[in-house]
């Protein structure tokens, strides 16, 4: 059963291996734009965003500041989440959604990477522990989620566009399996939205007690 998974992951890597280069090169863009955008930030912006921090940062290693109601912001998380994905799905049945699917991607490297540049211009090594606490618990698999998602809405999108040379190809048994994809990403991503509501405020209350010194 393993070798038999792992011969289709070799196949499906290989075939896709081309898409999972352009994808990952568009989200590493994103994070280079995104940590380069602290550099131009307004004065006035950035000296708003240190003050903010220095009270939340103080506020979560006292034990005053809550991240937020876990309650509410579970069900907001994953709504987003949620949306993301059936956003994607849907793209990819259009023939147009591509350029749509690849500014998701871009913008969620975008996000990440000043989120990071921020954190570590303003505080070095502690900024970049407190970066690590907050986006890494969830993103280890938001992030693969996202890729496979972006490479398999191109693909079919691509599929959809091209369906003559494809000659016998069954467009509704590929739509089957893109769906199915789609809801395993689903899942994933409701999962990571339960690391970052749940898992990523524990680890960020430690790092904060550095930061607050």
């Amino acid at each position: 059963m393993l070798g038999y998974l792992r011969q289709n992951f070799g196949m499906y890597l290989k075939a896709n291996i081309v898409a999972y280069f352009f994808m990952i090169l568009i989200f590493v863009i994103g994070i280079v734009v995104g940590a380069l955008a602290v550099k131009i930030l307004p004065d006035e912006q950035k000296t708003e965003l240190i003050n903010y921090l220095r009270i939340f940062f103080t506020g979560l290693a006292q034990g005053t500041e809550e991240v937020a109601s876990s309650e509410t912001m579970i069900g907001v998380v994953m709504f987003n989440n949620a949306k993301t994905v059936v956003l994607m799905w849907i793209l990819g049945f259009t023939i147009v959604g591509i350029p749509f699917v690849l500014f998701i991607l871009f913008t969620r490297g975008f996000i990440i990477g000043f989120t990071v540049g921020f954190l570590v211009n303003e505080y070095v090594m502690k900024g970049l522990l407190f970066a690590f606490a907050s986006v890494l618990p969830h993103n280890l698999f938001a992030v693969p989620a996202i890729l496979v998602l972006s490479v398999s809405a191109t693909t079919f999108s691509l599929m959809l566009l091209r369906r003559k040379t494809y000659g016998k190809v069954n467009i509704w048994y590929e739509a089957i399996r893109y769906s199915i994809l789609c809801m395993i990403i689903l899942a994933l991503m409701l999962f990571a939205a339960l690391l970052e509501v749940y898992i990523s405020p524990v680890f960020m209350k430690l790092a904060a007690s550095l930061l607050a010194k």
